[in-house]
């Protein structure tokens, strides 16, 4: 599991730098709104193109995409349920205009950066081609659902459906739903464009981790530490999520590999990619890179755990 231990390891010495950066005043906060900007507008959308159309839909794989594809779309709902009943019923988050930050933060994954690699090299290409596909709905649930997720709070406590619909004309979920047509389509980017687009959206991880960073910069960690609900969140998300997963999945007539692919999902931590998109939305985004940072801590030890049951418990060894 050298691996697991790290890219993890991997992600802090990045936020590291960007913490580093912001103290010493090379990444004020002032230059918070450019970096975002630039993630959210530039590189993200090239990340989601890249990451897509670079994949092949073939006939003896479709069954398994459309398996992912549906259970991804479950994991997602269910998830970002479970997030807001905690959030808002059990542990009660405060202030309670915080309530979206959590339940957007507690449903999402890591997918792209820790997710990929990790699942190469523990389970190989065939699952890492659906964690793939599960990143698809991963950059629906990101830019479309979780918009409308991150601002409950900030229209009174309820959903903003209108700006639910108007987040389907962002540049990301245009992206996303561009690429999957594509995919479905076999169709393919020219060769230089594609190289282009792909370098750009390599971008896209270091970038948001020295943002997480900079925000970080501006962190009290004692308050951090003494933040209750925060901490409890962070843990019943990493604990909880691979368990309910697997109670829904395990039963269901689906082939072994999109099990075990929906199950480890559900035990990457927060992704890095909320923390930009609340700071857009003008959400506390504080609360989501340190989220970010705790549930990444605490994946040392499920991802491992987790991956360790999915060989021994379904044959994949």
């Amino acid at each position: 599991m050298e691996l697991v231990f790290g890219k993890i390891l991997s992600i802090f010495l990045i936020t590291g730098i960007g913490f580093v950066a912001n103290k010493a005043d090379i990444m004020p906060m002032a230059a918070n709104k450019y970096l975002v900007g630039l993630l959210i507008r530039v590189t993200c959308p090239c990340m989601i193109i890249a990451s897509i159309t670079s994949n092949d839909l073939r006939e003896d794989t479709l069954s398994l995409s459309l398996q992912t594809l549906a259970g991804a779309v479950v994991f997602f709902t269910v998830s970002a349920l479970v997030g807001w009943v905690l959030s808002a019923k059990i542990v009660k988050v405060d202030p309670a205009e915080n309530v979206g930050v959590y339940t957007f933060a507690f449903g999402s994954i890591n997918s792209g950066f820790i997710g990929f690699p990790i699942t190469l090299a523990i389970f190989g290409s065939g699952i890492l081609y659906l964690m793939v596909i599960h990143n698809v709905v991963l950059s629906l649930y990101l830019y479309t659902f979780g918009i409308m997720l991150v601002n409950i709070g900030a229209s009174g406590g309820h959903p903003d459906f209108k700006g639910f619909l108007k987040s389907f004309t962002n540049i990301n979920a245009i992206a996303a739903v561009v690429s999957i047509a594509m995919l479905f389509a076999g169709l393919k980017l020219p060769t230089v464009i594609f190289d282009c687009v792909d370098m750009i959206g390599d971008a896209t991880t270091p970038l948001s981790m020295l943002i997480v960073g900079m925000q970080l910069g501006e962190c009290d960690f004692g308050e951090v530490l003494k933040n209750r609900k925060l901490l409890g969140i962070s843990f019943l998300k990493m604990l909880l999520l691979p368990v309910l997963t697997f109670l829904m999945v395990n039963w269901l007539p689906f082939d072994v590999s999109v099990k075990a692919c929906l199950i480890f999902a559900a035990s990457f931590p927060v992704a890095v990619a909320v923390v930009p998109i609340a700071s857009e939305q003008n959400r506390d985004s504080l609360v989501t890179a340190e989220m970010v940072a705790i549930t990444t801590l605490i994946s040392l030890a499920v991802i491992p755990a987790v991956a360790t049951f999915l060989l021994e418990y379904y044959g994949l060894s």
